[in-house]
Order: C-alpha cells, then sequence, then structure tokens
C-alpha cells in the first residue's frame, strides 16, 4: 500500500508537469507578441516585448514585420472607431495605412480643405518665393518694377509657409513697384490673398497693356503675419504682358516681408466649352458664336460678302467696298457704295488732291503722296524720318521740325554720374535733369556705347548692351511740349528686345509691348502723343540683347508736329 501510494503521487506528479501551464486557456499568445493588460489592449512601450534587434517599439510607431507577429482574427483588439483587421492580417498603425473614405477623420491641425481635395492652386509663378537661383527671386521683378534691386532681399527665418519669403525695403514716401515677369492670363475674375509682416505700406495694381486702378494702401506694423486681399477681373485674355505689381512705401525697422502669393480664377461656364479660334463663347449661354468679321456660313456676314475657307467674311467676287476692288473690270472701275456694286465712271472725278505734291491715283481715286513728301512722320518710312510741317517733305533727324535733342545721338560727353562716377553718355539724354541719378530706374551708363558700325543717319547711333532679361530703362531729359499733335519714329536694329512710353505732367502714355529685334536691317517704330505738357519725357525699355548681331542699336529719334 505504501509502495502504491508513492507511485500514485509520482504519476500526478509526472500530469501535472506535462499539462497546461497557462492558468487561462481562453488567451494563448503567440511567440513574441506582446503580452495584453488587463484591458485586454494593446500594452505600453514598457509592457512590450522587445523585437529581435532588441529595442522596444514605441506604440503605434513601428509596423511588425508580417513574419514576427500574425495575431489571430479572435485575439486582438482594434483601435476603437478605426478599422477592424481581416481575419490573420495585422493591425495597421496610424499614418502607415490609408483608410477607406469615411473611416477615418483627417486631423484638423494639417487638412482644411474637403477631404481628397488639393489646396487651389496660385496662377502667380514661384508664389512661395522658395525658387531664389541668385540675387532676386525667380519668376519675379518684371518690367514694371521701379525698386532697386538691392531692396529686395532673401528671407529664410520665419517664412509664412516653405523656408523663403522675400523683404522689400523702400523708407521712402513715394511708392516703388515690385512685380512679376510677364506671363499670359486668361480673362476672369480673380481672387487673390498673401501675407505680409513688418512696417510699411503696401497696395496692389496689375498691368497687361497698360495699368490698372491700385488698390488702397495697407498699413502693417507687426511681427505677426496678416492676410491680406486683393481682387482683379481681366475683361480679355492678356498674352505675354501681365505682372502683378506690389507697391511699397514708408518702410521701416525689418521693412516689409511678402510670402504666399495666391491668386486664384474664378470658375465660369465657359471653362468647360471648347471653341473654334474663329470663335468665342459668350458665358451668358455657355455657347460659341463667330469674333467679329468671322463667320459660320454667309449668314453671318453683310449681304455684299462671303465667307471664306478660313470663316473670314471677305468681299464676294462680283461685289467691292473700294475702286480698288473694281481694277479687274476695266469697264466698270467705280464701286458704288450704296450697293457695293463695280459701274462705269471715273475713279478720280470729283477729286481734288490739295498739295501739289500728290495727284490722284486712277485705279484707287486716292491721292497718293509723290517719293519723299509727308503728311506726318509716319510717311517718312526712308532714309530721312523726320516730316517738316512747312514744307511736307521728309528731313533728318537733325532738322529743326524735330523736337527731341540729340535725337541721331551724334553728341556726346563725359559726365559725373551719381554712384557711377564718370561716363562717357549722349547729350540730353540719361535722364540727367533727376539731379541725382536713381541706381535702381536708370540703365547702368555702362551699357551705353556709341556705334558707327551701321548707323542710320548722321555718323553715329546708340549702342544698347544689356546680356540680362530685365529691362532697364533710358529715358531723355524732360522737356515742356506744346500744343499740338506729334507723330514720333525710330529706328533699331541688332538683335534684343525694346519697348517705350513717355512721361509727363499729362501722365503716363500706355506701354507698349515688346519688340523683338533680329535683323542687321534699320526697322522703324512709331508712335504718337498730344502736347500741351510740361515735363514731358521719353523712356525707352531696352532688355536681353544678343552679341551676334552686336547687341541692339537705336537711332534717329524724331516727334514732329503734325
Amino acid at each position: 500500500m505504501t509502495l502504491f501510494r508513492v507511485c500514485l503521487a509520482s504519476l500526478l506528479l509526472v500530469v501535472a508537469a506535462c499539462g497546461d501551464s497557462n492558468p487561462n486557456p481562453e488567451v494563448t499568445p503567440d511567440a513574441g507578441q506582446p503580452r495584453p493588460d488587463a484591458g485586454g489592449g494593446t500594452p505600453d512601450a514598457g509592457d512590450e516585448t522587445p523585437d529581435a534587434g532588441g529595442g522596444t517599439p514605441d506604440a503605434g510607431d513601428e509596423t511588425p514585420d508580417a513574419g514576427t507577429e500574425t495575431p489571430d482574427s479572435g485575439t486582438e483588439t482594434p483601435d476603437a472607431g478605426t478599422e477592424t483587421p481581416d481575419a490573420g492580417t495585422e493591425t495597421p498603425d496610424a499614418g502607415t495605412e490609408t483608410p477607406d473614405a469615411g473611416t477615418e477623420t483627417p486631423d484638423a491641425g494639417t487638412e482644411t480643405s474637403d477631404a481628397g481635395e488639393p489646396p487651389a492652386r496660385s496662377v502667380i509663378d514661384n508664389w512661395g518665393f522658395e525658387e531664389w537661383p541668385g540675387a532676386l527671386p525667380a519668376k519675379w521683378y518684371g518690367s514694371t518694377s521701379n525698386i532697386s534691386p538691392d531692396d529686395v532681399r532673401l528671407e529664410t527665418t520665419n517664412a509664412f509657409e516653405g523656408r523663403n519669403a522675400a523683404r522689400l525695403s523702400n523708407p521712402l514716401t513715394a511708392h516703388r513697384r515690385f512685380s512679376t515677369l510677364a506671363k499670359s492670363m486668361p480673362a476672369g475674375r480673380y481672387s487673390c490673398t498673401y501675407q505680409v509682416r513688418g512696417n510699411g505700406d503696401v497696395r496692389n495694381a496689375f498691368f497687361d497693356d497698360d495699368y490698372s486702378s491700385y488698390s488702397a494702401y495697407t498699413s502693417v506694423n507687426s511681427k505677426e503675419w496678416k492676410a491680406v486681399a486683393y481682387n482683379f477681373n481681366l475683361a480679355a485674355n492678356v498674352f505675354d504682358t501681365f505682372e502683378l505689381i506690389f507697391s511699397i512705401r514708408n518702410t521701416s525697422g525689418e521693412h516689409l516681408f511678402v510670402d504666399d502669393v495666391r491668386c486664384v480664377r474664378a470658375d465660369e461656364p465657359c471653362d468647360a466649352v471648347s471653341c473654334e479660334t474663329w470663335q468665342r463663347c459668350v458665358n451668358a449661354t455657355a455657347t460659341c458664336e463667330p469674333l467679329s468679321g468671322r463667320c459660320q456660313d454667309a449668314a453671318d456676314c453683310n449681304e455684299w460678302q462671303s465667307c471664306d475657307e478660313t470663316h473670314t467674311c471677305v468681299v464676294a467676287a462680283d461685289r467691292c467696298t473700294r475702286h480698288a476692288d473694281c481694277a479687274e473690270t476695266p469697264a466698270t472701275p467705280v464701286c458704288e457704295q450704296a450697293t457695293h456694286l463695280c459701274v462705269a465712271g471715273d475713279p478720280c472725278a470729283g477729286v481734288t488732291c490739295s498739295h501739289a505734291a500728290t495727284s490722284c491715283n486712277p485705279t484707287t481715286g486716292v491721292c497718293e503722296l509723290a517719293e519723299g513728301a509727308c503728311f506726318t512722320t509716319y510717311d517718312c518710312v526712308g532714309a530721312l524720318p523726320a516730316c517738316d510741317a512747312a514744307t511736307r517733305r521728309c528731313v533728318a533727324a537733325a532738322h529743326p521740325s524735330n523736337i527731341i535733342r540729340n535725337g541721331g545721338f551724334e553728341s556726346w560727353d563725359t559726365y559725373s554720374i551719381p554712384y557711377y562716377g564718370n561716363h562717357y553718355i549722349p547729350d540730353y539724354w540719361y535722364g540727367m535733369d533727376n539731379g541725382i541719378a536713381d541706381p535702381g530706374t536708370e540703365i547702368k551708363p555702362t551699357r551705353l556705347v556709341p556705334y558707327t558700325n551701321a548707323v542710320h543717319g548722321g555718323s553715329l547711333a546708340l549702342q544698347f548692351v544689356v546680356p540680362i532679361q530685365v529691362a532697364e530703362r533710358f529715358s531723355l531729359e524732360k522737356f515742356n511740349v506744346p500744343s499740338g499733335s506729334y507723330s514720333c519714329s525710330y529706328r533699331v536694329r541688332g538683335h534684343g528686345s525694346i519697348r517705350h512710353r513717355t512721361y509727363s505732367s499729362g501722365g503716363w502714355s500706355a506701354q507698349t509691348d515688346f519688340l523683338a529685334v533680329d535683323s542687321d536691317a534699320w526697322q522703324p517704330v512709331f508712335f504718337r502723343f498730344t502736347g500741351n505738357v510740361r515735363d514731358w519725357r521719353l523712356i525707352l525699355y531696352p532688355s536681353r540683347s544678343v552679341a551676334d548681331r552686336d547687341h541692339l542699336q537705336i537711332d534717329d529719334v524724331v516727334c514732329t508736329k503734325d
């Protein structure tokens, strides 16, 4: 009996040793799996079994490898309110898997738009000033800018967004402009916001083929960023001339910082409509209609016109608008305006030419100028660029009828120019009447060179050497202009681009588009203005000259009274 009791006790000990050591048979953790806490959740970092490398991953910051942890379908509790893992898969860490739409609430501090909708893209290039390859930010400092390049600085601390902002300085009460480079823009209504901080006044405008009106100044005096709104409307498409303008004044201390310039165009009905090149879309109906003078068929034209293959209204084969249209029918050389029909008669009947230098052309019935005669400087397209109103003959630029002093650049002298020292420049130019040449607005005097290799008139011309893209202004000294209408021109050649405008007590003229020049031949540029103004000056904007044609040359600047 004693021996039986000893064997029975030994047997019970063996069975106990071979049994399940887990006192809770309902939960069997996998090898290497974190031990669940009393509440059945994921253990804290301090309660977690280290991985193979010996580290202790932070809760939710590390996704276990597929081969190291395979939670059973019923053994792991998913995060409340998120996503229930499929059987045999693993619970995704927050931020490492994109949940299905509607299962996750976006972080209120990182997203303000609707789920899946990116923020509106600004139509302004380099709107955050992140691209700053040199002394100036990329896509900024357009032709309307007159702030000194030295007053545009890169700011790399405390930007509103990204890494960079722009610092603008102008302590003067007179404003200075800082603008984008010219670009094309579709017609429409635009809403802009930008961020500004510092000390000073700022306002906005835009330039297309002329300056818009300015918004009211916003006075800034804060170290914190402040949002400023600016809205504008483009009535028509703008091609290669649009510039957004920041006008600043009265800056002090750290001056003004600008960042995050966002402009967005409002959607319009016609945005979803595609028209032919000869059509335009009407927003009111969201339909395409022929442009003025264009047509779908003859019904869109006048009764005496037909619609050609280019969808243009043209004079019909048997109709006319002028005598010249009847030149191929000698028996009926006169165009009858009432009917637009060619009829018999004399095109010059009743035509009296008022000047001895003109006569009636029997084909056109129009008085035409004899060679060398003129009514205005616009008629003087040959070697003699100015029109003498007294004789109605074309004359040289040095003639007294030309009100531009030293328009042929024949006279040069050495002048002491503030900030630049002594330089040889053409007389009556370089805006020396300002008293102090502004290095931020006037072209560097080293870019002005007397030129003799090719001239339009006289013995000298002016060469511009402007290898940079930014247009620099070259101005005539101001003078008063008596009442009257004036016709003007200048000649250009070489390789580069140039445009002009005038300024006087009457205000600014419209600024012309840039003229691309790439020719050894002189070509004329014409313009007009009205006198009875004080302090009139002509301003030229040369840019991007190329050495293959000796850069850019100009000669024979003339303005004569009509």
